[in-house]
């Protein structure tokens, strides 16, 4: 697991960690990224469980694992991160393959003192060309 990021570069790093992690389908690695109490918000989520926002890292897992075996290909391409070391928040700008759609989307992390988000957010946005 990354540690929290301390400058740009070790963002840089914490956001291809997580890309990686995603683009291997390497559900444990994503999961050691979130905080046991994790809250995330995303409309693929409201889709599968019914609600918008999963709380826990276990209801994560369920929900990721299920979102898995649904979207058949999956890959994400990096564009960029951001980072703010004050309020300690990582924006992960990408492009996602997410079976015959390719989608505009961001990841809106915030991170604990220990580099793990314990609150995020999906944005899918415009299809990617």
């Amino acid at each position: 697991m990354p540690a929290l990021p301390e400058s740009h570069a070790s963002a840089q790093s914490w956001a291809w960690h997580w890309i990686n992690a995603w683009n291997s389908r390497d559900l444990e690695a994503v999961l050691s990224l979130f905080a046991d109490e994790a809250e995330f918000r995303s409309p693929k989520a409201e889709a599968i469980t019914g609600n918008g926002t999963v709380h826990g890292k276990a209801a994560l897992e369920a929900y990721w694992r299920e979102a898995l075996t649904r979207v058949g290909t999956l890959r994400f391409v990096f564009e960029s991160a951001s980072w703010d070391g004050e309020s300690r928040t990582l924006l992960i700008r990408y492009i996602a393959e997410l079976g015959a759609q390719r989608l505009i989307a961001a990841e809106i992390l915030d991170l604990d003192a220990h580099g793990q988000a314990h609150r995020g957010t999906a944005l899918y946005g415009a299809t990617a060309s």
